[in-house]
């Protein structure tokens, strides 16, 4: 019976260690590293090619009116603020391409802004990111922490205002 503990006690701290020497895990919640972002054969984010500045990285859908009208408010502010010091990434989530270019042209947002994830639920991205409980917004540091998440663009203009 010992023995058979012995085992199982092993195995158990086999199986955490690697967990517990990764000094930052990738996640979804500020201070992790943002898992990368990967719309059908493009990589549109990945933390180690960020580059110099922040990242804000939005998932949105016409059907989550929420994160559309965070879209167009994203889209409007970044249009404002110095593009060397920040990105801006948007992914949707429509369920179709058509639908998707219709609304981005309806919502006067910058296409070279905006991508469809024909994948949509079964795409890496939206499980890596756990948009099954919900569209969200990162904002990301040049290291690939994520810093802020849903931050308002009142917030962003703060940060990287004129």
């Amino acid at each position: 019976m010992k023995r058979y503990f012995y085992i199982v006690a092993v195995l158990v701290v086999i199986l955490m260690l690697p967990s517990a020497i990764s000094p930052q895990r990738q996640g979804i919640k500020p201070g992790n590293i943002a898992p990368k972002v990967v719309v059908g054969d493009t990589l549109l984010y990945n933390a180690t090619t960020n580059g110099t500045g922040y990242t804000l990285l939005h998932f949105w859908a016409s059907y989550d009116a929420p994160s559309r009208i965070a879209n167009i408010q994203y889209n409007d502010v970044m249009e404002l603020l110095d593009s060397d010091a920040i990105q801006y990434i948007a992914v949707s989530y429509e369920h179709s391409e058509t639908l998707f270019s219709e609304i981005v042209k309806r919502d006067n947002v910058a296409t070279t802004s905006q991508y469809y994830d024909e994948a949509g639920r079964a795409s890496r991205t939206y499980g890596r990111y756990r948009l099954h409980k919900g569209f969200a917004t990162y904002l990301i540091d040049a290291t690939g922490k994520i810093v802020a998440e849903n931050p308002s663009p009142q917030d962003l203009t703060q940060l990287f205002g004129q």
